[in-house]
């Protein structure tokens, strides 16, 4: 028998998902979160073992397959376990978000008590869901367990009131009050919108507004995806005709060691590729944030690629050139204009420098033979101060004064445009065409 294409997908798309998983549970393992860590290492758990069962039964050819001895035994409890492991952390995280945005209760930092009181609730809700599911479920296990092509070990149940009771009730039950919490932070984000950065800085939680929304959105993309599942798992087993429980004839040693195989036609359980879907939800809000960023620069520059690529280590390669030694266009320009800044800042200081302090052409640098004069300020405007000015550059026109070394000016071009005019002052307002007299004269001489 051939192999089926959700044979190939299964295992790839699972190997995949923990390739990419794995950094995130390394991250928040180190920083001691506990929720998200529980949240990450079950869904890595459920994609592993999408990967082994696909590998181990790719088809339909019975005779060949092999019995899952001891494999499957384990697989079924840790089935059992990662539904209400996801849930109960899940649980936590939505409660610990919403009590981040809780403003009636602030608090400048946690006791030694509370830090306790917390970790001993998260490790309640991580750990004993699916400790209890793993024990109670040899209550109602009428069997060892099933096997389903490409699915794998699949846990065995029996038929009666107890298994709803025990087995199937829990996940949706625990997922209400997610749902609750989830619900209130929404309704606290909405209310403190505008706070909301501020809330989180004032608060114990350690939060930063990115990692929130990463959280926040995880675990709502986890409840909208666990809970209608389980609901309908709990649905479908509750329509079926009911039988009477019996202890003797569920742990029977003769049924005890018949295992079930099912060909299944090249198709897959759903629940396989829902945690597929939650692997690659969790790379998507933990794997591209910054701290998972930094982690995977660390990780390549310890394999020796920083010497590859530079970039690693926070450095840049050196400008390119080409061929001819000459700098690109952009290079070239940005050399223009420092050096016809540094013409303009060498000119000034040079003849601030050479000319004595009563040397009239120390305040009027352009006014030489190469500077015909223009008209910068209205013809009806006197001012003994502009007079004044005009008739030191007259005198160093016709060498009266000594004038200063001539220079090539870079505005040059800028000179040499023709002047539409200057807008004229209003005649009545005579300070205020003074002052407009002495600053264009302070300019350009006329």
């Amino acid at each position: 028998m051939g192999i089926s294409p959700a044979a190939i997908a299964v295992p790839l798309l699972s190997l995949f998902t923990i390739f990419l998983d794995f950094p995130a549970f390394i991250w928040h393992l180190k920083h001691r979160n506990l929720p998200t860590g529980s949240l990450i290492f079950w869904i890595l758990v459920s994609n592993l073992v999408n990967l082994i069962n696909a590998l181990l039964w790719p088809n339909d050819n019975i005779p060949t397959w092999f019995s899952g001895t001891i494999l499957c035994d384990i697989e079924v409890k840790l089935d059992l376990a990662a539904t209400l492991a996801l849930v109960g952390s899940v649980l936590c995280i939505t409660r610990a978000l919403a009590r981040a945005l809780d403003t009636s209760k602030p608090a400048i930092s946690t006791t030694g008590q509370q830090r306790f009181r917390r970790n001993l609730f998260d490790c309640a809700l991580c750990f004993g869901p699916p400790l209890y599911i793993i024990i109670i479920h040899y209550v109602v296990q009428p069997s060892r367990y099933y096997l389903f092509a490409i699915s794998g070990c699949t846990p065995s149940v029996d038929n009666s009131w107890p298994t709803i009771v025990l087995i199937f009730i829990w996940a949706p039950l625990l997922s209400l009050p997610s749902i609750y919490y989830a619900l209130l932070t929404m309704h606290r984000l909405r209310k403190y919108r505008r706070e909301f950065a501020a809330i989180l800085a004032s608060s114990t939680s350690g939060l930063t507004r990115s990692r929130f929304l990463r959280l926040f959105a995880v675990a709502f993309i986890v409840v909208a995806m666990v809970l209608p599942v389980q609901a309908y798992i709990l649905y479908t087993n509750a329509s079926f005709p009911q039988i009477p429980y019996s202890w003797a004839a569920i742990h029977d040693p003769d049924a005890w060691d018949v295992i079930v195989m099912v060909p299944t036609a090249g198709t897959v359980t759903f629940d396989r590729w829902i945690r597929i879907a939650l692997g690659i939800v969790v790379f998507g809000c933990f794997g591209t944030g910054k701290e998972a960023t930094r982690m995977y620069k660390a990780w390549l520059c310890t394999l020796g690629l920083a010497h590859i690529f530079p970039a690693l280590n926070g450095t840049s390669p050196l400008p390119s050139h080409n061929r001819t030694g000459r700098s690109s266009g952009l290079d070239t320009l940005k050399d223009k204009a420092a050096s016809l800044f540094s013409s303009t800042f060498s000119r000034s200081s040079l003849s601030s420098s050479t000319l004595s302090p009563h040397d009239p052409a120390k305040s009027f640098p352009r006014c030489t033979e190469a500077q015909p004069a223009r008209a910068y300020a209205p013809s009806n405007i006197s001012h003994p101060d502009l007079q004044a000015e005009k008739a030191d550059c007259t005198a160093v026109r016709h060498g009266a004064v000594e004038s200063a070394p001539t220079r090539e000016d870079p505005w040059s071009w800028y000179y040499k445009l023709p002047r539409v005019g200057h807008p004229q002052v209003p005649r009545h307002d005579e300070e205020r065409a003074d002052a407009a007299a002495v600053v264009v004269g302070a300019r350009r001489c006329t």
